[in-house]
């Protein structure tokens, strides 16, 4: 019965150093490419997100001119 139980832990052992292997691995060679492949979608895009803030900035200053005439026609013609 004990060498039964040492073969377990021997196997748990074996299982524990090969996952840490493969996260190395992992980290090696497919998380940098990884990660520099979505910068770089990160980059191309920016151009089209700055637009985007651009023209929503644009839109609510259009915003607030709007109601802030609509404010000052309703105070004048309550005068």
């Amino acid at each position: 019965m004990k060498n039964e139980k040492g073969i377990s832990k021997l196997v748990l052992f074996v299982i524990i150093v090969i996952i840490i292997v493969v996260a190395i691995y992992w980290a090696k060679y497919f998380a940098k490419p990884m990660a520099t492949v979505m910068m770089g979608g990160a980059e191309q895009a920016q151009p089209a997100i700055d637009k985007a803030k651009q023209s929503s900035d644009a839109m609510n200053r259009v915003t607030q001119a709007t109601e802030e005439m609509a404010r000052k026609a309703s105070e004048d013609a309550e005068k």
